[in-house]
């Protein structure tokens, strides 16, 4: 754990590093888009949109007579305030014309208007040129990898059993057996993000009310209810822990050996261990967030109900849970209650 923080400390500062160096090559105005927007976006987020500016002022450069004998550095703003709809859409064409895809341009796109709606914002230009510029559409499959109904029930036997491991991982497997089959079976039980379980304290959990609350992607707070056999898993896991130490109502729910949080790299190397193992050949495909696409490919199959979903998975715009209505055709019949029906089978 002390190698995992020490290795996300120094990706920070490597990433500041790359930032300031990023902004001493930009106009000075970028370098105030990227500097004073501090607390609204991650390191990670500034560090690639300071990349994406370096490549259109790059482009700007070689391409547009207004700036073709001025260097990056020292455009001015006036000279920013002469960008058009047409160096925009110009720009975006000549990736799409290079063979970049539909998500890159996309994300190009995204970028510029971000960088122009904080001009328009602080009253430096008047409107946001990206605004008039060509679109771009992002064609969605029909296709959702998931996880059908046997292949739950072959994951969750492997998670349990520790089938398909090998040497070394079975090594472990008893001492995380518990904590892994109940963080698994949420995940195929509610559809949360991996952020979102990682997140829980045990605190947030009602079991009166088979509750959680979680923080939402955005920093919202929304109570999900699981089913009566994951609670039942829950509390095991929670009273393992109980009978080793007393726990605090802060713990977190999902611990290291140390009873240390559970890192979202964890959850993600602990979901593709298991599937690889239970599903050779899928398995590599799939990440904890295949396991929300379990659960909302099975809720929409039973309910039709795409507004409940949209709740559920916590999206803010209806446009990301249609694809789920789209792949009817593949959908499971059951992963609410996947618990319960596996072990009546059993039974």
């Amino acid at each position: 754990m002390a190698e995992e923080i020490k290795n996300k400390s120094d990706k920070k500062k490597t990433d500041s590093e790359k930032l300031i160096r990023l902004c001493g090559e930009l106009p000075d105005i970028c370098q105030s888009f990227l500097l004073e927007t501090g607390t609204e976006m991650a390191l990670s987020t500034r560090l690639a949109y300071a990349r994406e500016l370096k490549w259109f002022f790059e482009f700007l450069e070689s391409y547009s007579p207004k700036f073709c004998d001025t260097r990056i550095i020292d455009v001015s703003v006036d000279q920013i305030r002469t960008i058009t709809s047409q160096d925009i859409s110009r720009y975006l064409t000549l990736y799409k014309d290079k063979g970049h895809g539909e998500r890159t341009l996309a994300r190009k796109r995204a970028s510029l208007s971000r960088f122009f709606t904080y001009l328009s914002d602080n009253r430096i230009i008047s409107f946001n040129p990206v605004a008039a510029a060509v679109k771009v559409k992002i064609h969605q499959s029909d296709e959702v990898i998931h996880l059908d109904f046997d292949e739950q029930n072959r994951l969750l036997d492997t998670v349990e059993d520790g089938q398909g491991l090998t040497k070394d991982q079975l090594k472990y497997h008893d001492r995380y057996r518990l904590r892994d089959t109940a963080l698994i079976t949420l995940l195929l039980d509610t559809g949360m993000r991996v952020s979102e379980v990682h997140g829980i304290s045990l605190k947030d959990i009602d079991f009166d009310n088979r509750s959680v609350l979680i923080t939402r992607k955005g920093g919202n707070l929304q109570t999900i209810y699981f089913a009566d056999d994951v609670a039942d898993l829950l509390q095991e896991y929670i009273a393992q822990r109980q009978s080793q130490q007393e726990l605090s109502p802060n713990a977190p729910l999902f611990v290291t050996a140390r009873e240390e949080r559970l890192s979202i790299r964890a959850i993600q190397v602990l979901v593709k261990k298991y599937t690889s193992a239970a599903i050779p050949g899928k398995g590599v495909k799939l990440s904890p967030h295949k396991m929300r696409s379990s659960f909302a490919m099975g809720f929409y199959e039973e309910t039709k109900d795409i507004l409940a979903l949209q709740r559920k998975l916590g999206h803010k715009n209806l446009s990301a849970t249609n694809i789920y209505a789209k792949a009817t055709d593949k959908q499971m019949k059951e992963t609410r209650s996947v618990v319960s029906e596996r072990r009546n089978k059993k039974g």
